[in-house]
């Protein structure tokens, strides 16, 4: 009487019918579950950022000029998989803050790191306003989460940054002229009477800016009488109507110092000479 019970009842719960004689059936389900992942923030790499300038320069703040593509890379994690990173925002501000005049610069996937880490990347081109910019960073996953650390500051660029220099005598004042002692004609290495000339960068934005420094000269003449350009000289470089590069590369608040010499023609006419020197200093 137990077993036609128990007979019994599987039957009732399987609700299915075995022939007699078959000993052995298969009855078949499906199954079905749900794994629901803890949601995770993204988290974005700080010390990742990397900031790659289109001039190879020194620098104390990273800086570039009107028109120079500027390439920004940064990592960015999340603990559901790195293709839950749905946006990457750098953002370039005046202060530490963002605010809605700030610059906004989305940056698209560039590769995986890993399961949960990737890199983003942009090119940039430098407009031609001025101004430190404070690099900040958003990010937003798949169900709009914001990163964890959203908003912090990787860095800074300067765009347009002031170049500045002074030019002085040896007595320290702003250089107006270029003078050298009357002399006999046929004499040669007459130094100026402004020796030794002076050559500060000044960096006025403290961005380690270095200065290139060339001199164009002109020829020195008393009506049709002349003194040919090239019997000046600045440290031992003859002058001429080009640019003569004298100092490749002046560090930021430091001095170069430069001593003219003029080399008086043989049979020069008796006179006085005027000619014109330029100093033509370029950001490097």
């Amino acid at each position: 009487m137990k077993s036609k019970m128990l007979l019994l009842a599987i039957t009732v719960a399987l609700t299915a019918s075995i022939a007699a004689g078959t000993p052995n059936e298969t009855y078949s389900t499906s199954t079905d579950a749900i794994c629901q992942m803890a949601t995770a923030e993204p988290i974005i790499n700080a010390t990742s950022y990397n900031i790659t300038l289109d001039v190879t320069r020194n620098y104390t703040i990273p800086y570039g000029f009107t028109g120079e593509p500027i390439d920004f890379t940064i990592d960015i994690t999340d603990g559901n998989g790195a293709s839950d990173i749905t946006t990457v925002e750098l953002v370039l501000s005046d202060d530490a803050s963002i605010s809605a005049e700030d610059t906004v610069m989305p940056l698209t996937h560039v590769v995986d790191v890993d399961a949960t880490t990737a890199t983003f990347g942009a090119t940039w081109i430098i407009p031609a306003t001025s101004g430190l910019k404070h690099v900040l960073v958003n990010v937003t996953d798949s169900t709009g989460l914001a990163a964890t650390n959203n908003g912090i500051e990787v860095g800074n660029i300067f765009q347009n940054p002031l170049m500045g220099f002074e030019v002085t005598d040896k007595s320290g004042n702003a250089l107006t002229n270029v003078s050298f002692a009357a002399s006999a004609p046929g004499t040669n290495s007459v130094p100026s009477d402004q020796n030794t000339i002076q050559i500060t960068n000044t960096d006025p934005d403290h961005v380690g800016m270095r200065i290139k420094v060339s001199v164009v000269a002109t020829a020195m003449t008393d009506g049709t009488n002349e003194i040919p350009v090239s019997n000046i000289r600045v440290d031992n470089t003859q002058l001429s109507v080009t640019p003569t590069e004298i100092n490749s590369a002046i560090e930021p608040l430091t001095t170069s110092s430069h001593n003219f010499k003029l080399d008086y023609p043989a049979g020069l006419i008796a006179g006085t000479y005027k000619g014109g020197i330029d100093f033509e200093v370029e950001a490097i």
